[in-house]
């Protein structure tokens, strides 16, 4: 099984398919399982690397979301990659935008899934103290998350989330109260910081949301990806904050797409992409401008 020595913990990490890499980073207690229908999609397409963060799943080290860039960084070291697509889901924004903020070079595209963070707004400002007074009011994270198309129309694959899920519940909140103390911190440093500027953002962006996601909103990801320079946005329609799996087809299909668009283009700077595409037709369909 394979293990990297990354900044002073043991970090677990699988690679599938090849061509030019794709990375992918998990969210908030998860692990690399639950990129597995990611994997097995995209590996026909791009040499993919699943891993777990630390101190989750396989992996060793104290869990530190915010600074998960370093481990990531450190694997790409460790695998010799020059760049490559990078992907994070839910607090996997943290590791993801990190690196394309600072290493842009190691970065061919940016893929935020299912939340915004590390990019400082006006709309993450208003999101963080909402979270604050939401979960003063005893709502969960949980409870927030929405995906109850996917629950009622695909309960084996609920069974199974769930049982993943249990793999680092000890690392999970188990009331508001936990999760305000494990993340009241970020979040009051989030409502008070200073608005980035992203006008000059050098990285082709996508940011893509559950229609239905009541923790990372959809007006949060637009109003992310409106302030950074050429981001494109995709609101999945019967989906809550777990797009990847609750709405598994439309969501590698328009990855896939982005995708080759954006090495289409880095192959040739006069490829213009066809005027109908999936990001148009999934932000035309949300009624989002």
């Amino acid at each position: 099984m394979p293990f990297a020595d990354i900044n002073d913990a043991s970090i677990y990490y699988e690679t599938h398919g090849e061509g030019e890499w794709l990375l992918f980073a998990h969210g908030g207690d998860g692990t690399h399982l639950g990129w597995w229908r990611q994997a097995y999609f995209f590996r026909n397409y791009y040499k993919c690397l699943i891993y777990d963060m630390r101190g989750l799943g396989q992996s060793t080290g104290a869990v530190n979301y915010e600074e998960g860039w370093r481990d990531l960084l450190g694997l790409m070291d460790h695998l010799e990659i020059e760049n490559a697509h990078i992907n994070g889901w839910s607090a996997g924004e943290w590791t993801v935008s990190k690196i394309a903020q600072d290493h842009p070079e190691r970065v061919r595209s940016l893929i935020m899934t299912d939340a915004p963070f590390g990019f400082f707004t006006p709309a993450l400002s208003k999101w963080s103290q909402g979270m604050i007074d939401q979960l003063t009011g005893g709502s969960t994270i949980r409870g927030m998350a929405g995906g109850a198309y996917f629950a009622d129309h695909y309960p084996k694959d609920v069974f199974l989330s769930g049982l993943l899920g249990r793999l680092n519940e000890h690392n999970r909140p188990a009331s508001s109260e936990e999760a305000l103390q494990d993340y009241g911190k970020a979040y009051r440093e989030w409502r008070d910081a200073e608005p980035g500027d992203y006008s000059d953002f050098p990285v082709p962006s996508l940011f893509v949301v559950g229609e239905t996601d009541g923790l990372t909103v959809p007006w949060l990801m637009r109003g992310t990806a409106e302030r950074v320079r050429g981001a494109k946005l995709a609101v999945i329609p019967r989906a809550g904050h777990g797009t990847p799996r609750e709405q598994t087809e439309i969501y590698n299909a328009l990855l896939l797409e982005f995708l080759q668009t954006v090495d289409q283009q880095r192959r040739d700077p006069t490829y213009v992409p066809p005027k109908w595409s999936l990001v148009e037709y999934f932000h035309g369909l949300s009624g989002i401008a």
